[in-house]
């Protein structure tokens, strides 16, 4: 016997002119800007598991920690934080220079350093050490504005491949994606080497990097 899928007929459904009249209320707005940003995601690894064995206060020290130290560190280096997304954070650089790439190579670094002084707190606290994952790229990003929020939000392809590149880095290594490493690819304070080739509709054969700190000699 097949089973028909039940339909709520009280359900309503917008008519033309109501989807109408929401587009011209502009809750969502989106920016008249066209130009290329740096976007990043730090993803911590493994949360789920190990936020399920610890207790409702020690869960909120560890995600407060984590929130917290990583925001702070992004912020510090110039950073626009936009949002948690699960358990990571979402953050871009909001102009569009060179300058903000270095900037943004070195906040992934002080964020990756950062563990050391996290996992200090969480040995004190008996608590399980964190580690994450950093992903970086570069290209254009629709930028939202939300009528009922100061808040900023970004769209694009940018932050999906971002989002994407990030399964590919190491536990506290730093992942960049093709279109970064072309611009910082002669940084003296670095060094890169292709680690995968990340393939979708969107980038076909798009070379990922993983990011280490050149030793001065």
């Amino acid at each position: 016997m097949m089973l028909r899928p039940t339909i709520d007929k009280k359900a309503k459904i917008l008519t033309l002119k109501e989807t109408e009249s929401l587009l011209n209320d502009n809750m969502i707005s989106f920016e008249d800007i066209h130009q290329n940003y740096c976007v990043g995601i730090v993803d911590v690894v493994n949360s789920t598991g190990t936020v399920s064995k610890l207790s409702h206060e020690k869960a909120c020290i560890y995600y407060s920690v984590f929130l917290n130290t990583i925001g702070y560190i992004a912020q510090n280096h110039g950073a626009k934080v936009v949002k948690n997304i699960g358990d990571g954070i979402l953050f871009y650089f909001p102009k569009d220079s060179t300058e903000n790439l270095d900037k943004a190579l070195r906040c992934a670094t002080k964020m990756v350093e950062a563990s050391a002084m996290m996992n200090s707190i969480f040995q004190k606290r008996k608590m399980p050490k964190i580690s994450y994952r950093i992903s970086l790229d570069y290209g254009p990003l629709m930028i939202a504005n939300y009528m009922t929020s100061s808040c900023k939000d970004i769209f694009g392809p940018t932050v999906n491949l971002c989002s994407k590149l990030n399964h590919f880095a190491s536990p506290n290594g730093i992942v960049i994606g093709n279109d970064m490493y072309e611009i910082v690819k002669k940084s003296k304070d670095y060094k890169f080497n292709e680690i995968e080739e990340y393939r979708s509709s969107l980038k076909h054969d798009y070379p990922i990097y993983s990011v280490g700190i050149c030793e001065r000699v």
